[in-house]
C-alpha cells in the first residue's frame, strides 16, 4: 500500500519480463482487471476504463512503468560494479589509513560477508513480508551504505595498542582491544538501530525495504566488526 489511506496499492510483477512485445502491457493489465474484478475489489465497468488513469471511482490504474529486460540487465551489471568498486575502494582507503595489509584485508571481507548475509536475509524474505523487497536502486543504496558501515573504530584501537604494547602477545593484544571497543561498537549500532526501526515501522510504505536493509546492515555490520574483521586481520598477519 502506498499513501496514508491504503487504498492505492503497488503491484509488482515479473509477467513475461523477457519478452519486448508492446502487447505485454495490455495483456498484463487485463489480467490484472479481470482478477481484481473478480475478487470486488475493483468496480469499473470494463478494461479501458479501468486503464484510464482519469477515471478514479471504481478504481483504476494510476501509472504504470514498464523495466525492459536490457534494462534490468543494465542495472543488475550496474549494481554489481558498483558494489565491487566500494569494496576495492574501502580496501584502498584502510590500506592508506593504517598501512597494513591485514587490515585492508580484514574489512574486506567482513565488507563482503555483510553484502551476502543482507542480500541473503532480503532474498529468503521476499514474499512474506508485508512490504515490498524487490532488488531495486533502493536497496542498492542501502547495500552500498551497509558497505560504508567500515571496521575502523576496532582497527584504530588495535593500531594504538600495538604501539603501545609492542612486545605483547598479539593474540591477547587483539582481544582486549576488542573488549575495549565492545561497549563503543555495541552503543553506536543500537543507536543507529533504533532510529532505523522507527523509520521501519512508522514511516511510509515507499521507505521501509530501505529501512530493512540498513536494519539487517547494522546488525550483521556489527558481528563482523567484532567476529570477522579482526580475526581475519589477525590470520592475516601470519598468526
Amino acid at each position: 500500500a502506498l499513501g496514508t489511506d491504503h487504498k492505492t496499492i503497488r503491484i509488482s510483477t515479473n509477467y513475461k519480463i523477457e519478452s519486448n512485445d508492446p502487447k505485454v502491457d495490455d495483456q498484463a493489465e487485463t489480467i490484472l482487471f479481470n482478477t481484481l474484478k473478480k475478487a470486488n475489489l475493483v468496480t469499473q465497468k470494463d478494461v479501458k476504463a479501468f486503464k484510464n488513469p482519469d477515471i478514479r471511482t471504481g478504481g483504476s490504474i494510476v501509472t504504470s512503468t514498464k523495466v525492459g529486460p536490457s534494462i534490468a540487465k543494465d542495472i543488475t551489471y550496474g549494481a554489481i560494479i558498483s558494489v565491487l568498486i566500494a569494496l576495492v575502494a574501502i580496501f584502498i582507503y584502510i590500506l592508506i589509513r593504517f598501512h597494513n595489509l591485514a587490515f585492508s584485508v580484514g574489512s574486506t571481507v567482513a565488507l563482503a560477508v555483510d553484502t551476502v548475509f543482507v542480500l541473503g536475509i532480503y532474498s529468503l524474505c521476499w514474499g512474506w513480508m508485508p512490504f515490498s523487497l524487490e532488488i531495486d536502486q533502493t536497496f542498492i543504496g542501502a547495500l552500498l551504505t551497509v558497505i560504508g558501515y567500515s571496521k575502523v573504530v576496532v582497527f584504530d584501537r588495535i593500531r594504538e595498542n600495538l604501539g603501545l604494547h609492542p612486545k605483547a602477545e598479539l593474540q591477547s593484544l587483539f582481544n582486549d582491544s576488542i573488549n575495549q571497543t565492545l561497549a563503543r561498537t555495541i552503543n553506536t549500532s543500537l543507536s543507529t538501530l533504533i532510529v532505523l526501526l522507527c523509520i521501519l515501522f512508522l514511516g511510509g510504505e515507499s521507505i521501509r525495504s530501505f529501512a530493512f536493509a540498513m536494519s539487517l546492515g547494522v546488525v550483521i555490520g556489527t558481528l563482523s566488526s567484532i567476529f570477522v574483521a579482526s580475526p581475519i586481520a589477525f590470520r592475516v598477519m601470519g598468526r
